[in-house]
């Protein structure tokens, strides 16, 4: 083997640091030559020959191949599962598809509320997030659905078009989405239909999939309340429906939200002839109490809120029977077991460096929650120059955007989701690793269901509140409703990484302050020139808002800006920390040396630790 080692050239000031002290330099191995490859092949060769002449399979692409024996695979495996947990009486068609989804038992929320949901008792069910409501109420209602229909056949009647059995009224948009796919997936092998209504997406399509009359239809409130004022066909019976469920139904039922679902349980509960409709109420933070001041509740004349009285309140609006089930599985701490809490006690302007600092440390898909859209508005902008790509979520987004970045978000491992509370409830996206509290949530329900978003169906989760002092009472006030009787472990931080990424995400916010500054003035601007010309008015120079100064000014911020984005771009090139080679690289012998690189250690392990010392 012929060899010949070159140097290869280096900047000296990427190695002047300490991090490369001990480094000598690397070289490029040339004019090399491998030798035993040809009889390798031959070899090969020779050995599939041997083996095609001992066959006598029928000719199929090797994807084909690959296809055959996955199938064959899944139906081994679906024949071996072992669904004798499924001790209810509920259809084989729905065993069917609980078994192709490979849920073997059910949840204990599942387990206590099936049963019940099967006598056609009403249930008001209190479960953790991520503990499988959806089927809780999902299974009796289609069980209930596939008797109906059974009946009808039996009595050999032939029905010209199905009448809405089963109204699911949820918060948002992508809550109804998500139901609707859970519902469809238990209605895999049977012949009952399942079809969304919601907003922001066109009303004439979701018109044409009520008229194939679908059994189940999911809905946002204003969205169906328009349709049933329209007198839509489907829906403006909608008096008559068998089987009501309300999920989320404390946030649905919050004082001053959601008009249009009072004027609907309005319409349902003023129909009294309908005396067999079966209601299903659930939620993570059903049974959760505020404790108020008590000059409050006496400035109210009202007593403090308990749990009875709050479920006694929801019963009553939206008339549910005398004989209905509570049934509650939640913690204490309202929270999932296999939830890590931590937090970190930082300034506002430090809120920046810290979630910068926890992005870069721990890679993996992340759900930052913030109050406001002004602060996703805002906080993507600076994520974005420091090179994270966040993908944006909240109400002011079209419909189709919001479900793309969902997509997107859920599609890679360490993509981040920045999100107001339109996304806390509900969603359950597989493998979201973090939830940030960018900002510490106004009530203890809505700390419960942003955590909720992790740690589901018994993994393990991670959730970090970033707390600077004006929000202190918030996070006390939602420790004590939760039964916290110490506050939340703090977060390690490693000081000597985060000074290296000050630098960095100051240079960002500065450049974010420097364009949103010069966009506002010129759309200030722009609005004066077109309020001008539609008044017929003629202006000059002088009389527009001249804070963005001569056209010479204005050119002298844009290139300060551009400047300061290549100055960030040549930090962001930088390496932060030691990184080890990975793969593989020669050796003077001629031998290739292979590098492994050790993962990143894990947030939640990195947490748990802290809370062990």
């Amino acid at each position: 083997m012929k060899r010949e080692w070159k140097p290869v050239d280096i900047d000296p000031e990427l190695v002047a640091s300490e991090e490369f002290d001990g480094f000598g330099g690397i070289e490029e191995l040339t004019d090399y030559e491998l030798i035993g490859l040809k009889n390798n092949s031959l070899k090969r060769e020779k050995e599939t020959k041997k083996k095609k002449k001992g066959q006598k399979k029928p000719k199929l692409a090797k994807n084909e191949d690959l296809k055959v024996e996955e199938e064959n695979n899944d139906v081994e495996d679906s024949d071996s599962v072992d669904m004798s947990a499924w001790s209810f009486l509920i259809p084989e068609p729905i065993t069917h598809a609980l078994k192709d989804l490979k849920f073997t038992k059910p949840t204990p929320i599942q387990e206590l509320a099936i049963p019940f949901g099967l006598s056609h008792k009403d249930i008001l069910g209190a479960a953790e997030t991520g503990s499988g409501k959806t089927l809780a109420f999902g299974i009796p209602i289609i069980s209930h659905i596939l008797g109906s229909k059974e009946k009808y056949k039996n009595s050999g009647g032939e029905r010209v078009q199905n009448p809405l059995s089963c109204l699911v009224l949820t918060p948002t948009r992508e809550l109804a989405i998500q139901v609707k796919k859970h519902l469809q997936a238990i209605c895999k092998f049977c012949d009952v239909t399942v079809a969304a209504v919601v907003g922001g997406m066109a009303p004439e399509k979701q018109k044409r999939l009520l008229k194939k009359h679908p059994d189940i239809v999911v809905a946002t409130p204003g969205r169906l309340w328009e349709l049933i004022e329209e007198g839509e066909d489907h829906v403006k019976n909608v008096a008559s429906v068998k089987y009501l469920v309300i999920d989320e139904a404390d946030r649905m039922l919050e004082k001053g939200h959601f008009a249009e679902l009072m004027q609907i349980l309005g319409l349902i509960n003023g129909n009294a002839s309908n005396t067999r409709r079966q209601t299903f109420v659930f939620s993570a933070t059903l049974t959760l109490v505020h404790d108020i001041p008590e000059r409050v509740a006496m400035k109210k004349n009202k007593g403090k809120m308990h749990q009875k009285k709050k479920i006694d309140s929801f019963i009553k609006v939206i008339g549910m029977k005398e004989n209905h089930k509570v049934i509650d599985v939640t913690k204490k701490t309202g929270v999932a077991e296999t939830l890590t809490e931590s937090q970190i006690m930082c300034s506002i302007e430090e809120k920046d460096l810290y979630l910068y600092y926890f992005l870069i440390t721990y890679p993996g898909r992340t759900l930052v929650f913030c109050n406001s859209i002004d602060c996703v508005r805002r906080l993507r902008n600076v994520l974005e120059g420091l090179n994270c790509k966040p993908l944006p979520l909240h109400a002011s987004m079209h419909q189709r955007q919001r479900l793309k970045n969902l997509d997107k978000f859920s599609s890679s491992k360490t993509s981040v989701l920045l999100a107001t509370d339109v996304a806390a409830r509900g969603l359950d996206i597989k493998g979201i690793e973090h939830v940030i509290h960018f900002q510490v949530p106004r009530t203890a329900e809505t700390y419960v269901h942003r955590s909720g978003r992790t740690a589901r169906a018994q993994n393990e989760g991670f959730s970090l509140m970033l707390i600077d002092p004006q929000e202190s009472t918030h996070y006390r006030r939602i420790c004590k409703t939760l039964n916290k009787d110490k506050s939340l472990p703090t977060f390690p931080i490693d000081n000597n990484k985060l000074r290296i990424l000050k630098e960095r995400v100051n240079l960002a916010r500065k450049i974010d302050k420097m364009e949103h500054r010069v966009k506002r003035l010129t759309a200030q601007n722009r609005w004066f020139i077109n309020a001008a010309k539609e008044m017929d008015v003629d202006i000059d120079d002088e009389n527009l808002l001249n804070d963005l100064g001569s056209e010479q000014e204005h050119a002298a911020k844009n290139r300060e800006i551009n400047s300061l984005k290549k100055r960030l771009k040549s930090m962001l090139s930088q390496p932060v920390c030691n990184k080890l080679l990975t793969g593989c690289y020669p050796t003077k012998s001629g031998k290739l040396m292979r590098v492994i690189t050790e993962d990143p250690e894990k947030a939640v392990h990195v947490a748990k630790k802290r809370r062990k010392k």
